[in-house]
């Protein structure tokens, strides 16, 4: 079963407290804008290096992991993912994050803005870009 938003948004926000991220006093709204803004300038590179192909860097193992002493143990060490989609699940979690931290309900804003983009006119705004 697929995870909502909320619980996703739980999920990232402990994940977060337990990495050291939060409470931070001293990262700004601002300053979380920039971090979402660059993780979609990621996509974007990624897409201009390897267009929607899949690619995961090799495996760095942690320090608590020595896969050379103990061969046997699979550390669970895995290669970093970096492609387009991990770059837009950056955005999602960031997002997610930074959304539990203001009290937003994703779920509930998502519906509220669909509402109201339902009811506008084809190509609304007239821009290409």
């Amino acid at each position: 079963m697929a995870k909502s938003l909320g619980q996703m948004a739980n999920e990232v926000s402990a994940w977060a407290i337990t990495k050291g991220w939060e409470p931070d006093p001293d990262r700004t709204f601002g300053d979380e804008i920039a971090l979402i803004h660059s993780e979609a300038s990621e996509a974007l590179e990624a897409y201009r290096e390897i267009k929607l192909d899949a690619r995961t860097n090799p495996v760095i193992h942690l320090p608590s992991c020595n896969p050379t002493i103990y061969p046997q143990i699979n550390c669970g060490c895995i290669g970093k993912p970096d492609d387009v989609a991990s770059e837009y699940a950056d955005i999602l979690i960031r997002l997610l994050h930074y959304s539990k931290k203001y009290g937003i309900d994703l779920e509930e804003q998502y519906e509220r803005k669909m509402q109201y983009n339902r009811q506008r006119v084809w190509r609304h705004g007239g821009r290409n870009l």
